[in-house]
């Protein structure tokens, strides 16, 4: 039997991959913040989407600078990944408050997160108003990972143990792999 659910409906499709989103203010001061709201919505041209409250530091600095990085998180850096979704970066150095460190991204003047496993440059190329939320929509300008990260042609998750959001301050990883030609 199935009853009206008292649930928020984007938590029926959880867990979601987590992503550390750094960005770049005006004084190119570098920002992270934590988010789960991430989309593919192009294989080709590559192009990734996330959505971020318009009142968010983060919303604020991608909006100037038009450029974001979508690093990777492990459950390794969970405390950092909390952290970093539950401060803002308008009070000072978030990079610093959460223990993590920039690093040098290959296209773009917003850096990476050294800590993370894999990291995904991006030029926004599309804004859309969604609700209380800003879709931001970039163009994919270089990937980098970990060379153990990936394992035929995925991630290898039994490895790197991605973060799952599953609502609120809940969190999970994935160890198995299933081959659906095989069930």
């Amino acid at each position: 039997m199935k009853i009206e659910c008292d649930i928020k409906p984007n938590r029926l499709f959880a867990p979601q991959l987590v992503g550390l989103v750094s960005s770049i203010d005006k004084k190119g001061k570098p920002n992270v913040a934590t988010l789960a709201w991430i989309t593919s919505v192009s294989a080709e041209p590559p192009l990734i989407s996330i959505a971020l409250g318009r009142s968010r530091y983060t919303h604020e600095c991608i909006s100037r600078s038009k450029e974001f990085v979508l690093n990777l998180p492990t459950m390794d850096i969970l405390k950092e990944v909390q952290l970093a979704g539950s401060i803002s970066g308008r009070d000072g150095d978030k990079f610093e408050k959460c223990d993590l460190t920039p690093m040098g991204s290959i296209a773009l003047k917003t850096p990476c997160v050294k800590e993370c496993t894999a990291h995904i440059e991006c030029k926004v190329v599309d804004t859309k108003e969604a609700g209380d939320h800003t879709l931001f929509i970039g163009k994919v300008v270089a990937t980098t990972c970990e060379l153990e990260a990936v394992k035929n042609g995925v991630l290898d998750i039994s490895r790197i143990k991605p973060v799952l959001h599953l609502g609120g301050t809940f969190f999970t990883t994935a160890d198995e792999v299933v081959d659906s030609r095989g069930v």
